[in-house]
């Protein structure tokens, strides 16, 4: 993953997205052992830095943005969870008709896919459409696919939504 350049077309939602992905990839490229709380705010400190504080309302809203965002990694980021995807784009669909989405974190649970995407704030419309697109994609890969996990990182919820249960957004 490459360095992040941010630019003041940007908006604070856009570029608080790319640092967490900066700092999520990171976290999970680290060996098991050294992935710890200390660690998530090393990275934390080293990829903030390059937010420009003028993207967002206030000097309040970037430091309620910041912790809210610390909190919810350090709760969302597990130490022991092996990627087999991280961040990766992935193509699926007829030829003539390529379609791509972004995995943001894909590991195996009990011979199953589990594909966890984190977002700033979810909304449902949005998690639906994605969660057709996944189901989609990893039959056209042949992927048995379990659930998928949506993290909130600015308000902390967690909604998993099952593939075995229903291919409907519930």
């Amino acid at each position: 993953m490459s360095a992040i350049s941010l630019s003041m077309d940007q908006n604070w939602k856009q570029a608080v997205e790319g640092v967490v992905k900066q700092i999520i990839f990171h976290y999970y490229q680290a060996s098991p052992s050294v992935r710890s709380a200390s660690f998530i705010l090393r990275l934390t400190d080293r990829y903030w830095k390059t937010l420009d504080e003028r993207l967002f309302d206030s000097p309040v809203h970037y430091y309620t943005v910041l912790v809210k965002t610390i909190d919810h990694l350090l709760q969302f980021l597990q130490p022991s969870v092996d990627c087999f995807l991280l961040f990766e784009r992935i193509e699926y669909g007829a030829k003539w008709m390529k379609k791509r989405i972004e995995i943001d974190m894909a590991y195996n649970d009990k011979g199953k896919c589990v594909i966890r995407k984190f977002l700033l704030e979810a909304d449902e419309a949005g998690c639906s459409r994605y969660f057709a697109c996944v189901v989609a994609a990893c039959r056209d890969l042949g992927i048995a696919l379990s659930k998928v996990e949506f993290y909130s990182l600015l308000t902390g919820e967690r909604k998993d939504v099952y593939v075995d249960v229903s291919h409907r957004f519930r």
